[in-house]
């Protein structure tokens, strides 16, 4: 199992998942979609100051002693998704997950083959669909298109 750190140690630039909340105000936490299990991108962090957080297309500052108290997990970056990729994300296909065959050949055939580098130019608001760019043009991919990709970082 992996070490948790705190939201107040975390890298910026890093992908977490959020572990454990520790604090007095969790509903409030909970209410801005920061709860356990939740997928954010560390934007911004100075030692004693304030920590901004992406989770999905919102944006949160956190004060310092808040994000003591907020537990994370580091996302493997092998574990890679293209829909939780953040904006600007370079990234190179290096499969396709084996639960969505049927969506192999229409990858395929739209030019997402493995070792192929795209980059994820924005996600819609509720996720789907996400725009990358790949081989000069942009394309746009349904949630269930996304997932089929298997894509590690650049």
């Amino acid at each position: 199992m992996s070490k948790l750190i705190s939201l107040a140690e975390a890298k910026t630039g890093d992908r977490y998942t959020i572990a454990e909340l520790t604090c007095d105000n969790t509903q409030q936490l909970l209410g801005m979609g920061l709860r356990p299990g939740a997928v954010i991108t560390v934007l911004h962090r100075s030692d004693r100051g304030a920590v901004m957080v992406a989770l999905a297309s919102s944006r949160f500052c956190i004060n310092h002693e808040l994000a003591q108290d907020i537990w994370l997990k580091a996302i493997d970056p092998v574990e890679a998704n293209l829909r939780t990729a953040p904006i600007g994300a370079r990234l190179r296909i290096v499969g396709y997950a084996p639960t969505h065959p049927g969506y192999k050949r229409k990858l395929l055939a739209m030019g997402l083959t493995p070792g192929t580098e795209v980059e994820v130019i924005r996600h819609a608001p509720l996720g789907d669909p996400t725009d990358i760019k790949v081989r000069g043009f942009h394309l746009t991919l349904r949630k269930d298109e996304a997932d089929a990709l298997k894509v590690s970082p650049l």
